[in-house]
């Protein structure tokens, strides 16, 4: 590198997490995990990078979310089509971060559209 330094925009949370799953999905050879692995585990990281703020800097704790009074995601298309498919066990064990209590808001809500 002869003593050069390079000049790299700061990341933040979200784009740490986009870069990493991009390396790990090109890197199955020398990691010793297998590439579908890879793959089922990038796949799972990406839903949940989707809902993730930029930055933490407002939050005392990622985990502020926690405490937010539970409401609906019928506005949430992405995460629609797979309520509309998937039994409610399926749903909930697929987007982990999603109370029972949420599920059910949504399935009244939309009964209600």
């Amino acid at each position: 590198m002869n003593g050069m330094k390079f000049l790299r925009k700061p990341m933040n949370f979200k784009d740490s997490i986009k870069y990493l799953i991009q390396h790990a999905r090109h890197s199955p050879s020398y990691t010793g995990i297998s590439e579908s692995t890879l793959e089922s585990a990038s796949c799972i990281v990406e839903q949940f990078v989707r809902y993730l703020p930029e930055d933490f800097t407002n939050d005392k704790t990622p985990n502020i979310q926690n405490m937010t009074t539970p409401s609906s995601f019928c506005n949430d298309e992405a995460k629609m089509v797979d309520f509309r498919k998937l039994s409610k066990d399926e749903f909930l064990s697929s987007y982990s971060y999603i109370t029972e209590e949420e599920y059910n808001l949504t399935r009244i809500e939309e009964k209600h559209i």
